[in-house]
This record gives structure tokens, C-alpha cells and sequence, in this order.
């Protein structure tokens, strides 16, 4: 007997049409060029380019984050849960070429300096590889393949650590930008980012408490 013959509870999948596909690459290349225009000012350098890479990822990895909070509040946005899958995996994907970038511009090929625990940005490199880490995870198990193997309730522990995962990339974020234990972010584009990030774990917390249907 095949397993899981019925829709999955927690999974929400369509075949999308031209408009839906256009805002799954509509909003990433969106959230690229703000950061590019007025976070960058339209340099490229190794270090905005890091800068946006790293940008582009939590804030994509947190608005997807917010879309099942707030379709349990306004249930006729249910529609954008169609787009989760592809903006979790391009969040993903992002944060790889924040990484990939660092180790070819800043850290030259040399993979040792991911391991450097004597450094003083270390607890920060460590949270950012710890979210990446996750992230692979849950973009792994977001095919349909993986839906067939786990159970709904397995599938869906899973993809709640998405928000671990955002509150590493949070934590990445605090750890690489302070100084003396102060968090500097000069940049507004920056200081909108991240607090926006640390709201989206909020809601969620808070949402735990809202009467609603399961997610």
C-alpha cells in the first residue's frame, strides 16, 4: 500500500501559473536590487557583495517565516503559502554564496579559517555555518521524494527549525556586527533588516497562543 496517499497536512503545493511563478523570483530579485541600490549604492565589491548575499538571505529566510503567522491571523493570504518552498530554498541558496564568497575574498581557498577558534569573530562564523547547516536540511527535505519518507508530523518538525535556523542567522548577525558587546549597523537598510528578523521569531512565539486550525 502506498504511503501518505493523502494530501499532506502540512505541505502546500500547486501548479502555479505565470503570475504566481513571477512572484516566487519576483520577490528575491526585489529584496536583491533594494539591498544592491540603497544598502550598496550599486558597488560591487567582495565586501558588499557579501554584505547583500548575507542580507538578502535572512530577510528572505524571515519574510518566508512570516507567512504562516500571519495567514493564521488573515486566513485569505493562504495563497502565499504556495510560495514558501521556493523562497526557503533561494534564502538558502543565498546564505551558500554568502559563505562561498567569504571563503574565496576574505578567507582565500583556506577552509582551516572556518575552524579557527582562537579568532574573535569565531561564535559568529560558528552560528552562521550552524543556520546554513539547517537550512540544508530543510531545503533537502522540502522535495517530494522526502514527503513520501517522512511522516507529516516528522516533515513538519523539521521544517520548523527553519526558525532556529533564522535565529542563528540572527545571532551570525549580532555577533559579526558588534563591537565591545554593542551592536553596530550603521546602515539603515541593515538596522531594518535585522530587527525586522528578530520580530518574525516574536511573532511567531506569540502567534503559538493564537486560536486557529492547524498550519
Amino acid at each position: 500500500m502506498k504511503k501518505h496517499s493523502k494530501p499532506h497536512p502540512y505541505h502546500y503545493s500547486t501548479d502555479k501559473n505565470i503570475i504566481q511563478r513571477l512572484i516566487d523570483i519576483g520577490l528575491p530579485l526585489g529584496l536583491f536590487w533594494a539591498f544592491f541600490q540603497f544598502y550598496n549604492f550599486g558597488k560591487i565589491t567582495p565586501s558588499e557583495m557579501v554584505k547583500t548575499t548575507g542580507l538578502l538571505s535572512i530577510s528572505l529566510l524571515a519574510i518566508t517565516l512570516l507567512v504562516g503567522p500571519i495567514c493564521k491571523i488573515f486566513p485569505g493570504l493562504d495563497f502565499l503559502k504556495t510560495h514558501r518552498k521556493f523562497w526557503g530554498i533561494t534564502s538558502f541558496l543565498a546564505a551558500l554564496a554568502h559563505v562561498i564568497l567569504v571563503y574565496i575574498y576574505f578567507y582565500k581557498f583556506n577552509l582551516l579559517r572556518f575552524v579557527n577558534f582562537s579568532h574573535p569573530k569565531y561564535p559568529g562564523t560558528a552560528t552562521g555555518l550552524a543556520a546554513l547547516g539547517i537550512l540544508l536540511l530543510v531545503s533537502l527535505t522540502s522535495s517530494k521524494k522526502a514527503l513520501k519518507l517522512l511522516s507529516p508530523e516528522a516533515w513538519k518538525a523539521v521544517q520548523v527549525t527553519s526558525y532556529l535556523a533564522l535565529g542563528l542567522a540572527i545571532g551570525h548577525f549580532y555577533l559579526m556586527e558588534q563591537v565591545n558587546g554593542v551592536l553596530v549597523i550603521k546602515r539603515l537598510l541593515g538596522q531594518i533588516t535585522f530587527w525586522f528578523a528578530a520580530a518574525v521569531i516574536l511573532i511567531r512565539l506569540l502567534i503559538l497562543f493564537w486560536p486557529s486550525k492547524k498550519d
